[in-house]
């Protein structure tokens, strides 16, 4: 039977066993006033591998930086007792403002975002077989509260909302990293992070229809495309990331000669003609499904 010592102790355990500064991602946020009129009492859902748990703390005003799939790091004491709301008292929720390389992204998706957790597992030993630079990387362009949450619920195309823009990603990853293995010439790293990032900039192309009924183009998929958006994004976040240039240029051309067969750049390396053959590969049992 699932009594209140169990909801309580469900809910202490996961954070409980967290070291202080562990890393999480804020799944959501509710504010109110605070008792008696004073101040702000804030309550948090808090994503930590597959573990969630809630906290609360009160604070003299709001803290906007704080929004929902941004990560977050517990600072101050914690409190052992639960609160009226069964939430884990805390003294505060710090933003993670910058990348921080030993993130894996994947690793702290929720479930409620996405149910399949099969595909975040597989997603999560992608990024791991990724070299530290490319890691770091990956995790910049993605670091973006709105945006990662875009790209991992999103769909592929707004026709087509049986595959979503992440399970193609990662299906195409899987695949040019199967076709790269035993190549000493091809980069691991720049097949797997070329494939996962090819279509990340639709996370910008479609915006739910105001008048509902599913998704339409955004202004930013109309006249931009997500081709040129991953680019814009790359170069912002290689401005904090140290990634050699030969293999950062590798990277850029997978993505940009994989797209543009028809130019003078279609195809020099072998990572760009890996890379069309696997997201021609996952479209195709996309199709087929």
């Amino acid at each position: 039977m699932l009594t209140q010592a169990n909801v309580a102790s469900s809910l202490v355990h996961p954070l409980a066993g967290q070291p202080i500064n562990s890393r999480f991602r804020l799944v959501s946020l509710v504010r109110l006033p605070g008792k008696s009129g004073c101040g702000i009492y804030n309550e948090a859902m808090l994503c930590h591998g597959e573990e969630s748990s809630k906290v609360s703390w009160n604070s003299t005003q709001v803290d906007f930086r704080l929004k929902r799939a941004c990560y977050v790091v517990i600072r101050g004491e914690k409190r052992k007792a639960l609160d009226d709301s069964n939430c884990l008292p805390i003294t505060r929720l710090d933003i993670l403002d910058k990348p921080v390389p030993s993130i894996n992204p994947f690793a702290m998706v929720p479930a409620s975002w996405v149910c399949d957790r099969d595909l975040v597992q597989r997603a999560t030993t992608l990024w791991d077989q990724m070299s530290r630079p490319f890691q770091h990387l990956v995790s910049a362009v993605l670091w973006d509260a709105g945006r990662f949450y875009r790209f991992v619920t999103g769909p592929a195309s707004p026709a087509d909302y049986s595959c979503s823009n992440f399970r193609h990603a990662v299906d195409t990853a899987e695949r040019v990293a199967n076709l790269a293995q035993g190549l000493p010439d091809v980069s691991q790293s720049v097949v797997i992070a070329a494939a996962l990032l090819h279509d990340a900039g639709k996370a910008d192309d479609f915006r739910l229809s105001p008048e509902g009924g599913g998704y339409v183009l955004s202004d930013r998929g109309l006249w931009v495309g997500h081709r040129h958006t991953i680019l814009e994004w790359l170069a912002v976040a290689r401005i904090r990331v140290i990634v050699p240039d030969a293999q950062y240029l590798a990277l850029l051309h997978a993505l940009v000669a994989a797209q543009d067969e028809c130019g003078h750049r279609a195809m020099k390396s072998t990572e760009a003609i890996m890379l069309s053959v696997a997201d021609r590969m996952a479209q195709g049992v996309r199709m087929l499904a």
